[in-house]
């Protein structure tokens, strides 16, 4: 059995073991631009592991008292990544009374917590149908104008990342087509896939968000609630 690799990547107090996240940090700068030092901000993560994404949003955009935080993750020792809820709990201590944890599987969690919210982050689980119901579940908690940002929209698991991943004259070739060659690659494991569940649920939402970014995270921003869409079609 694989063991977790526990050894610090960050200097400090932080107790970091992986880094999905820095990769990201220019987009969801722009893209939280508007909602940077506002107060009475509620955000809501769907997977938070060790709390990378959490504290990056506490230090640069949730700064105000009043602005909060919900976690949502199973936050339970697992055979490869250890015990990363310790983890977690160490690197959000300085705003520990801003920060809530909500520990179990999102499909029990998200009817626990209340919104509305600001902000949802979704990095949960990596199947068709747990980005959709995710989705599915989380979006009535969005505010209208707020921003919902899905990670992982092109991620394969990484075995068949690795054997279909083409040369780089093939991925430039797709490039200069202005395609991904990885669309190919995930239409054939589609349903172990969070795209097709996010592709599903935006073709639910149409009429209802604004697409910001498109990429290997894709960011939507609501512009209409259920209730005007519901009248709508009503009359």
């Amino acid at each position: 059995m694989q063991h977790a690799d526990t050894r610090s990547i960050a200097s400090g107090d932080t107790q970091y073991t992986k880094d999905w996240f820095q990769a990201h940090v220019r987009n969801w700068e722009r893209w939280l631009d508007g909602f940077r030092d506002r107060p009475g901000l509620r955000f809501l993560e769907i997977g938070s592991f060790e709390g990378r994404s959490t504290v990056w949003l506490l230090q640069n955009v949730l700064t105000q008292p009043d602005s909060r935080i919900d976690c949502i993750d199973l936050f339970r020792p697992d055979p490869l990544q250890g015990d990363y809820h310790q983890r977690f709990r160490a690197n959000v201590a300085p705003w520990k009374q801003r920060v809530t944890e909500y520990a179990g599987p999102s499909a029990e969690q998200l009817g626990r917590v209340t919104g509305p919210y600001d902000m949802i982050y979704v990095d949960g689980w990596h199947t068709a149908f747990g980005a959709l119901a995710d989705g599915v579940m989380s979006w009535p908690l969005l505010k209208v104008g707020g921003l919902m940002i899905f990670d992982d929209y092109l991620w394969m698991p990484p075995a068949y990342y690795e054997a279909s991943k083409p040369n780089k004259l093939v991925r430039e070739f797709w490039r200069a087509l202005g395609k991904r060659w990885q669309d190919r690659a995930i239409a054939r494991i589609a349903a172990q896939t969070p795209k097709l569940g996010i592709d599903g649920l935006l073709r639910t939402l149409e009429g209802q968000y604004e697409l910001v970014e498109r990429g290997y995270q894709l960011a939507i921003r609501k512009t209409r609630a259920f209730e005007d869409v519901t009248l709508e079609l009503d009359t």
